[in-house]
């Protein structure tokens, strides 16, 4: 499976200066404030610089740039990142150095791709992305697809998606129709899930089989979706209760909680090739039933074996459905975001008397709840 293998990041928000191992599947957890989030951030901006979206809305909706680098240009006047991915073929490399800049902006001032295949001792030479600094992202440039490496970068980090299910107000997209054609990947907030489920309804019968099943077994008063296009308004969130079928419920008759599990579960229950490369998610667990946690959890654990799988959390009882091989704790020391894998054969023999979490509870591992 290709996979992002480390991280290495400097001035960037909170870090500023760590050197991050990264696996199929990470758990993050840490107190808040710790910079968890800053680190997923750093993802959704990559995504967003993949679709020359850096400037306009990335830098306009979370910047300016003295708030994203690390205690201001004063203190930091740039931003690095190397980003090690694995492959069949090798070792993918990709650079990039933004540099403070007039009007409270970034700039890409160096940015850079390189090679290294399995049975070589030596990379290839660096190949640079940009003759002269630029707004935007040079994985961006079509040129940029005659380069191997250039191409695997673009392709796994445009297809890295940061996905927080936390907006169910009465307003949400959650509640509204949905355009049917907005149908192929399911959104970061969730808020076209009714045209995933038509779509999946209709082409992929096979997975909108398991969301009902899945769904049942956690909402147990929940018996089926009612999806119909009514036209250009699209399509809504409509359900039917379980033993009856005569009442048809509107997505304003879900609680909060309900709308993140069917969102959750109709997440990991896409087909492969409607799922992204690296699926980031910040606090899945937020207002979920203990039995729901075991569940996402579950399929969680699942997705990791093909997707890669990056979760932030807070929730004590979320991780011990996890291995202590999948957790980084993220503690911050004097506004400095540190990460610390954790490892199964350090922690054995607290394990043989704690679970994971009373692990964490006790402060043995930092990070404290």
């Amino acid at each position: 499976m290709n996979h992002v293998s480390h991280l290495s990041l400097q001035g960037f928000r909170s870090i500023k200066d760590a050197s991050i191992p990264l696996r199929p599947l990470n758990i993050l957890i840490g107190a808040n404030g710790a910079g968890k989030s800053n680190l997923i951030d750093f993802f959704r901006m990559m995504n967003y610089a993949m679709t020359r979206g850096f400037q306009d809305p990335y830098l306009r909706e979370r910047g300016p740039a003295s708030a994203i680098l690390h205690f201001g240009p004063k203190a930091t006047g740039v931003i690095r990142a190397e980003i090690a991915f694995i492959a069949d073929a090798g070792i993918h490399t990709y650079r990039l150095t933004l540099a403070d800049s007039a009007g409270d902006r970034l700039t890409y001032t160096k940015e850079e791709v390189q090679f290294q295949r399995t049975e070589d001792s030596q990379p290839t030479p660096p190949v640079s992305l940009i003759p002269n600094p630029s707004n935007e992202s040079g994985l961006t440039e079509l040129w940029s697809k005659e380069n191997p490496t250039a191409r695997f970068a673009k392709n796994f980090l445009s297809q890295c998606r940061v996905f927080q299910f936390h907006d169910t107000a009465v307003t949400s997209n959650f509640r509204l129709y949905a355009p049917v054609d907005q149908d192929r990947f399911l959104y970061a907030g969730g808020g076209n899930l009714s045209a995933v489920l038509l779509s999946l309804q209709e082409k992929c019968p096979d997975s909108y089989r398991d969301i009902v099943r899945l769904l049942q077994v956690v909402l147990p008063w929940f018996g089926d979706f009612v999806l119909e296009s009514e036209g250009r308004k699209g399509v809504l969130l409509r359900w039917r209760m379980k033993g009856n079928a005569d009442y048809l419920f509107g997505p304003s008759q879900l609680s909060d909680g309900s709308l993140r599990i069917m969102a959750l579960v109709t997440l990991f229950s896409l087909p492969p090739d409607r799922l992204p490369n690296l699926i980031i998610l910040d606090e899945p667990e937020l207002g979920l039933h203990p039995s729901a946690e075991a569940i996402i959890a579950g399929l969680i654990k699942n997705a990791a074996r093909n997707r890669q799988v990056l979760v932030s959390t807070q929730s004590a009882s979320f991780i011990d459905h996890f291995s202590a091989d999948d957790i980084i704790v993220v503690e911050n020391e004097n506004g400095e975001s540190r990460f610390i894998p954790q490892a199964e054969e350090r922690l054995r023999p607290w394990l043989e008397q704690y679970t994971l979490s009373q692990v964490w509870g006790k402060n043995l591992i930092g990070g404290r709840p």
